[in-house]
Order: structure tokens, then sequence, then C-alpha cells
């Protein structure tokens, strides 16, 4: 994708340990104004029928709004109509069907203009910044982690509406942003994820702290988005490589997605349970012209 000169990007996201399907979702996204660029990161509910759904619509509806500030507007105004049109659609989508009744997702978003950094946030995606060395977490989580671990607010879970926490706050040269899922954070302790977003390229380091997260044991979706902020004389547009699959093509350097407990053993019971079914259908209704002898001699046709 082309991104503004004047920033770096790097992304990376995978399933975890143990979960088969991915949730989580990101969005980079850049607009015809050299000098900005909306970066986003999305949890889907996990558990819950539509997370990976919840996430991808809001991400996109709020890209949709907030892009159209890109040339001059107000960018903070721009985000709390997004997140507004995410809310809506997100519960419009769950209300076409009963089993995504209660779909939702975190939504948090940054917006890199000429005047700062806009921000708009709901959940416990984080986002932090790296500046001079040091770490700052620049989102409050909306959770309780204990005793059921759950969102206290989100976009969608059966709402049409949704109150977001909102800040702008000046830019410089060398910041680092780090948009980070729960996934990822909740395994990398602050000593641990300063230590991996203070060097290296920014591509380099989003892959970094996934694959930490997933050594340190983490068995939820996890994905990082890390974009830089580079001296505001660089001017037009750079082309960015992303990766186009989840996880690195190379997947000896991760480690293999788990299994959840029972699965195989619950889909061959499944299977042998709708074979076992087919068979006895045939069998009373006499059915033996066109099977295999061997067949018709074991339904007894």
């Amino acid at each position: 994708m082309k991104v503004p000169a004047r920033f770096r990007v790097g992304v990376c996201s995978h399933a975890g340990l143990v979960r088969s399907a991915n949730e989580d979702d990101y969005l980079l996204a850049s607009a015809a104004a050299p000098d900005f660029l909306f970066a986003a990161g999305a949890d889907g509910r996990g558990g819950l029928a539509g997370g990976a759904e919840a996430s991808r619509t809001a991400l996109r509806a709020i890209a949709a709004v907030a892009l159209e500030a890109a040339g001059g507007g107000d960018v903070a105004a721009a985000l709390r109509a997004g997140f507004a049109a995410a809310a809506r659609r997100v519960a419009e989508t769950g209300a076409t069907m009963p089993a995504l009744h209660d779909m939702g997702t975190t939504a948090t978003v940054l917006c890199l203009a000429a005047d700062g950094a806009h921000i708009g946030h709901v959940g416990d995606t984080r986002l932090y910044r790296v500046r001079d060395g040091a770490l700052a977490r620049l989102t409050q989580d909306h959770a309780v982690r204990a005793p059921d671990n759950r969102l206290t607010r989100c976009l969608g879970g059966g709402k049409a509406d949704v109150t977001i926490d909102e800040q702008s706050t000046p830019t410089a040269a060398g910041d680092r942003f780090v948009l980070l899922s729960d996934g990822a954070w909740n395994a990398l302790p602050d000593g641990v994820l300063l230590r991996l977003a203070g060097r290296g390229e920014a591509a380099a380091v989003a892959e970094a702290l996934v694959a930490h997260a997933l050594a340190a044991g983490s068995a939820d979706n996890a994905t990082a988005v890390v974009v830089d902020v580079a001296e505001p004389a660089a001017s037009g547009f750079r082309e960015a490589e992303l990766p186009r699959d989840e996880r690195p093509d190379d997947r000896s350097l991760w480690p293999r997605a788990g299994r959840l407990p029972g699965t195989a053993s619950a889909w061959a019971l499944l299977v042998a349970g709708a074979l076992l079914l087919a068979l006895a259908a045939l069998r009373a209704a006499g059915v033996a012209g066109g099977l295999p002898g061997w067949l018709s001699v074991w339904l007894g046709v």
C-alpha cells in the first residue's frame, strides 16, 4: 500500500496457539493528503459468533468516515462520527441473524495528521507510544479481568450506540506508536514490551512482539501494528509491503497452532453418527441397486 513518506509501518497478526480462527483485525489506510495516516486494531469478542465479522465491520465503518477528514477537516469529530457509524453497522449486522445478536468488538484507532495524533478507543486493544526511550500507554482498558475477564464497553454487544475515549496529542519525529490486541500485550510485561519495541524497523518489531507473545504462552489471537513518525520534512508517498497472510510464510519460525481439547474426537463422533444414520436410512428403504456387493451384504439389503 502507499503510505505517506513521513511514516513507517509494520503489522503482524496470528491466530495464537489454541484458537483456530482469528477474530482480530487491523486496518491501515492513507488518503490523498501526504501527512495523514489511519491505523487501527480491533479484537472481536472471543468465543461469540461473529467476532471476526464484528471487528472487520467496525474498522471499515470507522475508516470510511475518518478518512473524509484527511484533507484538513476536524479529525476528532470525524473519529466520533466514525465510531457512531460503526456501532450502528455492527448492531445492524448482528440483527440479521439470531446467532450474531451479541457480536461485538474492541476498536482502537490512531489518526496521524499534520496537527498531531488523534485517538479513539473502546475496549481493551491498547495503544502505546515509545518516545525518547520511555514507554507510555495512551489508552485505558474497558474490561474486568477477574473473575470472568469480560469487556465493560465495546462496539456492538446488542447496542447501536457507543461511548468512546478520545484524545489528541502532539507528535514528534522519532515517535513510535504500537497497537496491541490483548492476546499480545497480556503476555508482554512493560519491560519486555519496551525492549522489543524500542529498536528495529517497524515491520520487524511487529513480528517480534507477536512472536514473543506466543512464545510466552499466549493462547489468544495476537496482533501488533507499529507506526513510526519520521521528520516532518518528508513528503510524498512510499510503497509499504504488508504481509498478505495472517502469519509469515515461513511457518517453521512460529509455534504451531494448537487444537482445542476434544475437537478431533467430537468431529469423529459427528461423522460416524451421520454415516450410521445414512446407512440405516438406506437399509430401511431397501436400497441395494448401485451399491457395492460388500455394502449390500453388510446392510442386509
